[in-house]
């Protein structure tokens, strides 16, 4: 991964480019897309969060739109098991519908479920819920972040009073006199934010990282923390315990 300062330009006379967010992970990057004779060029703007970086996966998001693996039209199978052959859209979701409507007729509305993704925008989002309850008719409707975020939502609310996101600016991070990261590896999943952790470092603050992996966060820290695996609750309790009767 890597969080290169290359930064857009605009020019009254260049392609026809769009500003945009890049739509990997929470950080939401600012980018850029610009029109080219190929296709599509990502580009990096100064942003809050990336402050003209991108990693990796936002440099090569466009790579997907003409992907040459990509599929260009619905695919269907005309019997269980049988070949996957091309189809218009009407057919596909004429197709669709059919198979709803028979699953709601024989087992009830809530037979059907709909799984949405933590890349939705919320205009999407609010139209996924819509369908579900009002066409659809279904209260069972759900997303990938359940699976992995749902612990971390419960412990937000009870410390800062909202399920998501951080309470203060991630600019925060470079005024900090001390940041204590318990098994983050931003260095590797969100290399835009150590811009941050290197303004915390000039201005002389200190990184503590605790991970039972020696990672690119880790070997950057001031402190390595290293406990096994498994021992999460007796740490966090230790540092809550110092805490206390200390009076910090």
């Amino acid at each position: 991964m890597t969080d290169g300062a290359r930064t857009a330009t605009r020019t009254g006379s260049g392609p026809a480019q769009a500003a945009t967010h890049c739509p990997y992970c929470a950080l939401q990057c600012g980018m850029v897309l610009r029109a080219t004779g190929d296709g599509v060029e990502v580009g990096a703007r100064d942003f809050p969060t990336n402050r003209g970086g991108l990693c990796q996966k936002g440099w090569t998001a466009a790579d997907l739109l003409d992907h040459p693996d990509r599929l260009t039209t619905p695919l269907l199978r005309d019997r269980p098991g049988g070949e996957l052959r091309p189809a218009t859209w009407d057919e596909a979701l004429d197709r669709i519908a059919a198979g709803v409507r028979d699953v709601q007729q024989r087992h009830g509305p809530d037979a059907v479920a709909v799984f949405g993704g933590g890349g939705l925008t919320n205009e999407k989002a609010y139209a996924l819920g819509r369908f579900a309850r009002v066409t659809l008719r279904t209260r069972h409707i759900d997303y990938n972040g359940r699976w992995c975020m749902s612990s971390a939502a419960a412990a937000g609310i009870r410390a800062f009073g909202i399920d998501r996101g951080l309470p203060f600016p991630l600019a925060d991070l470079g005024r900090a006199d001390t940041l204590l990261l318990v098994g983050a590896n931003p260095a590797e999943t969100m290399p835009p934010l150590m811009r941050h952790v290197t303004d915390l470092r000039e201005r002389g603050g200190r990184l503590i990282v605790v991970d039972p992996r020696a990672t690119a966060t880790a070997r950057q820290a001031d402190l390595h923390l290293q406990p096994l695996p498994g021992t999460d609750l007796a740490v966090a309790n230790a540092l809550l315990h110092i805490a206390l009767t200390e009076g910090w």
